[in-house]
This record gives structure tokens, C-alpha cells and sequence, in this order.
């Protein structure tokens, strides 16, 4: 198909794509991705339709611009006209953890897909942690649960004994109405789920506790505890890729802000098309990064294409550092789709500094092999994008960062 020139701009980001009306619908897919619904201005009016076309052979049964709609209160709507003015990104501030004598302790909470996370802050440190299963597969104990078994869940652990304040990351999309519980966690009916979506959990919680509780997203979690983790004087943003069951993603804007913005990039559409395609639980697309980063993604297709019916992340991670071929083309794939995303973001703003953080990096051996991958595929890229280590716990990480950005907010 001809080669075309198009502009797409939404609320916060505008990008130029010189290429053809597929490459502008599946870069369209990915800013909306990372900035949300809303209007999004075609210019030249003339390459309107060509691109509406092309959304529409990406998204055929228009699941995953339903599925922004419903989250965000609007419809992702194409036009024609002049681009509207570009918004700063809204952001959150934190605050870091002081040493105050005699303060009382905070309580921050990571809940994924499949675990809880809680950690207890006091005086400015880490006094104690526990991690709980909350299901197996692809089913989570949060499935259905009342408000009261989940109070019973927190206050039944002497970690949440004397707190005063409360900050709990959920695998929970941001919108402009705020958090919406429209992740693996809802697929079932619950009181405490129901609550997060119509925004009405915190003061809930806050009641219940007699706390202050503040919910958000877990990739704006992961990169506050990064950024607090770092010394001052870094002049970039810091894009954080949280590994998991799917993947969350963040990015700290300053030294005590993180972007507000969706930053959904597990939603993302690579041009590296995954060894295998799945449709997104939520969204309904094929060929998201989601299937080439996500610990169940990576997972199915190591099943599938090795034949080992049984074999589960850690089978494939043992695999990839012993130089099994399949899982080696999963990493090689897994790290050209990180570079890439780490690429688009640094296109709507400036080069970024990325950190890969979460689960799926446990395994020492595996991390070396994969972070020297995504090193090499960051080289061939023009963005100036440097890759650092994690500055914190992997595994503490967002329930940190929850705390820090509810201290700003209490």
C-alpha cells in the first residue's frame, strides 16, 4: 500500500508517522494506549478515513475501543479538525518516607493478579513484608469477595496493627474518572472490586480503618518507589516496566511526580509481531506486548511451541539461560518488544531512562540474559534510551511506592 504522512494527535502527545495508513492506525492504537480516549485529530484531513480503515481491520469487532469507552467515559473518536493544544501530562506527587520520631507506621499493599503484598514501613524503613496467593491459574481469590472478608484479610495481620495511613497499588487501569477495576481482578462479580470502579473504596477502607487509604495504579507505584529509590539531579524521565502475570508500566515526570496518564502498554501493538498471538482478556487485540512480556503469555506459547504440556515461567526462564532455542527466540522477542515500547514512549516526549522491575526478573541468571538483550536492542535504536538497574526490591516495589504517594496525599 502507498506510503503515506500523518499526524495523530490526542490531549497530551502528538506523533508524526511516515509510513502507511496500517503503521498511523497501529500507532493511533498505542497513544490512546498511553493517553487515553478522547478525540484524536487526523491531519491532513484527507488521511482521515485511510487510517479509520485501517483501525478497523486492527480492532474488527471494535472490542478494544469499547473497552476504552466504558473505562474512560468517552469514545476514542477520529477527526479531522486542528489539533487542539497540547496538555501537560497530569502527574502525582510523593513524598519520601522521613524518619520522624515517634510517627506511627504506614502499610503499603501490592495487589497483582495473583498475589498480595504488604509491607510496613516505620521510621523510614522497611520493618517487615509477607506476600498471599490469592488464587492459581488464571482465577484470583479477590473473585467475588465481600468488602468484609478483605477488611479481615488486612486486619488480621499483625502488619496493620497501630498504622497511619494506608497505599495499595492495584492492577487497575487509570482514566480521567480515576482508577477503574477493568483488569484480570473483575472477571467476576465483588463487593471490592465494584467499589474501586465507581471510586468509592478509599473513603470505604478509610472508614473501616480508621486510616487514611489511598488506591492507585501499579505502574505509578513501581516508578515512585524508583524514583525515590535514586538519588537526586536525574534530568530524565523514568519509564518503569513492572513484569508479571501481564505487565504495568509507569513513569516518573520530576523527582517527587509520576505521570497520571493510563501508560496502558501492555495494550500496546509492536511491530515485532509476538512467536504467538492471543486475544488481550480485556481488550480483545491479537499481537499485544502483552503476549511477548507477560509471564502467562510467555508461558503458553513456551507450552505450545515446545510441547511441554507442564512447563511454567521458571521452566522457561532455566530454559532461556541454558540456551534452549525456543525460549532463546522468546527473549530475544520479549527484549525487542521492550525497546520498542521504551522507543514509542520517548517519541511522544523526550528519551527516557528505563528500568525493568517485577517477578518475572526474580531469577538472577535469567535477568543477565534478558537485560543484556534488551541492552543490545536498545543500541539499535536512534531514542538515546539508557537502561538501568532497579534501585529497590523487586518484590516490594509498588506496595512502596503506594505508600509514597499516598504521604503526599494525607
Amino acid at each position: 500500500m502507498k506510503a503515506t504522512g500523518q499526524r495523530i494527535t490526542g490531549r497530551y502527545a502528538s506523533l508524526a508517522v511516515d509510513g502507511p495508513p496500517a503503521e498511523a492506525a497501529r500507532d493511533l492504537v498505542n497513544l490512546v494506549n498511553v493517553q487515553g480516549a478522547g478525540e484524536i485529530a487526523i491531519t491532513p484531513a484527507s488521511k482521515r478515513s485511510q487510517v479509520r480503515e485501517a483501525l478497523d481491520r486492527l480492532d474488527p469487532t471494535g472490542s478494544w475501543r469499547a473497552w476504552w469507552h466504558q473505562a474512560a467515559g468517552e469514545p476514542v473518536e477520529l477527526t479531522d479538525g486542528t489539533p487542539s493544544r497540547l496538555l501537560p501530562p497530569p502527574v502525582h506527587g510523593f513524598r519520601p518516607f522521613g524518619g520522624e520520631a515517634g510517627a506511627a507506621p504506614q502499610l503499603g499493599i501490592n495487589i497483582g493478579g495473583h498475589y498480595l503484598r504488604l509491607v510496613r514501613i516505620h521510621c523510614g524503613k522497611v520493618v517487615d513484608s509477607r506476600e498471599k496467593r490469592l488464587g492459581s491459574g488464571r482465577h484470583s481469590s479477590l473473585f467475588g469477595i465481600s468488602l468484609r472478608s478483605f477488611l479481615e484479610m488486612l486486619t488480621g495481620d499483625e502488619l496493620a496493627y497501630g498504622i497511619r495511613g494506608v497505599g495499595i497499588a492495584w492492577s487497575a487501569p487509570r482514566t480521567r474518572v480515576g482508577l477503574r477495576a477493568m483488569s484480570i481482578l473483575t472477571e467476576g462479580d465483588g463487593e471490592v472490586v465494584g467499589l474501586l470502579d465507581t471510586g468509592e473504596l478509599d473513603s470505604v477502607l478509610t472508614k473501616a480503618l480508621g486510616c487514611p487509604v489511598h488506591s492507585w495504579n501499579d505502574g505509578e507505584a513501581v516508578a515512585a518507589a524508583e524514583a525515590l529509590a535514586r538519588p537526586g539531579g536525574r534530568d530524565r524521565p523514568l519509564l518503569v516496566l513492572k513484569l508479571g502475570t501481564s505487565f504495568a508500566s509507569g513513569l516518573a515526570l520530576g523527582t517527587h511526580e509520576v505521570s497520571a496518564l493510563p501508560m496502558q502498554l501492555s495494550k500496546c501493538l509492536p511491530r515485532t509481531v509476538p512467536l504467538e498471538r492471543f486475544a488481550h482478556p480485556m481488550v480483545g487485540l491479537h499481537g499485544t506486548a502483552r503476549d511477548a512480556l507477560g509471564a502467562a503469555c510467555v508461558s503458553e506459547t513456551f507450552r505450545l511451541l515446545t510441547g511441554r504440556s507442564r512447563a511454567d515461567f521458571e521452566d522457561y526462564c532455566l530454559a532461556a539461560v541454558q540456551g534452549d532455542p525456543v525460549a532463546t527466540r522468546l527473549t530475544r522477542s520479549a527484549a525487542r518488544t521492550v525497546a520498542e515500547t521504551a522507543h514509542f514512549v520517548s517519541c511522544l516526549w523526550s528519551p527516557v531512562d528505563l528500568v525493568l522491575s517485577g517477578r518475572n526478573l526474580r531469577q538472577l541468571p535469567y535477568r543477565q540474559k534478558f537485560t543484556e538483550l534488551v541492552r543490545h536492542e536498545l543500541a539499535l535504536l536512534p531514542s538515546g534510551i539508557t537502561l538501568l538497574d532497579p534501585a529497590g526490591d523487586v518484590n516490594l516495589s509498588a506496595a512502596l511506592g503506594a505508600a509514597a504517594l499516598s504521604r503526599a496525599h494525607t
